[in-house]
């Protein structure tokens, strides 16, 4: 799991995530009551896929950043005896 690469910034990612999802929830009342139950889920899909994509995205670089700390602390235990 080293990953040597720099890496970029994710408020742009979680921006337009958070944008979309937005958009997608506030248009969940107004298409159900018109046109019915299948465009009313494809937009509540539209809403809750980002935000479920930056949930993953935050867990899977928890996990990174947990399993560099737990690394760093073995080395230093290490060096100690």
């Amino acid at each position: 799991m080293s990953n040597d690469t720099p890496r970029k910034s994710d408020w742009p990612v979680i921006g337009l995530s958070l944008c979309l999802s937005g958009f997608g929830l506030s248009a969940v009342p107004f298409i159900g009551t018109r046109y019915g139950d299948w465009p009313e889920a494809v937009a509540l899909a539209v809403g809750l896929l980002p935000l479920i994509f930056v949930a993953i995205r935050i867990i899977m670089q928890f996990d990174q950043r947990l399993a560099s700390v737990e690394s760093r602390q073995r080395k230093l235990e290490a060096g100690r005896k």
